[in-house]
């Protein structure tokens, strides 16, 4: 989890979620390897339906990943935008 600083959090509370999701996603990820050791390896001419559906899991969790990052970077900048504007300086 990253720690956001209190006042994000109250504008963008879907960000404690995110952080939640992320955390979450990387247990799956760990469970699923050490269920299926060979998931790294170079599949062989036919895998058992498991290892194939957990194979299928795994690459479903990283674009889950990469789109919840670029999620938070875009509610990241938006507000920072917010916090120039209302600095005085």
């Amino acid at each position: 989890m990253n720690p956001q600083p209190l006042d994000h959090l109250l504008f963008a509370p879907e960000l404690i979620v995110v952080d939640l999701v992320e955390a979450a996603l990387l247990a799956l990820e760990r469970a699923l390897l050490v269920e299926h050791p060979l998931l790294d390896a170079p599949p062989p001419t036919e895998h058992p339906p498991v290892r194939r559906r957990a194979r299928d899991v795994l690459r479903r969790v990283e674009r889950l990943r990469a789109s919840l990052r670029r999620y938070s970077r875009v509610v990241q900048d938006i507000l920072r935008e917010a916090e120039q504007r209302d600095s005085p300086f």
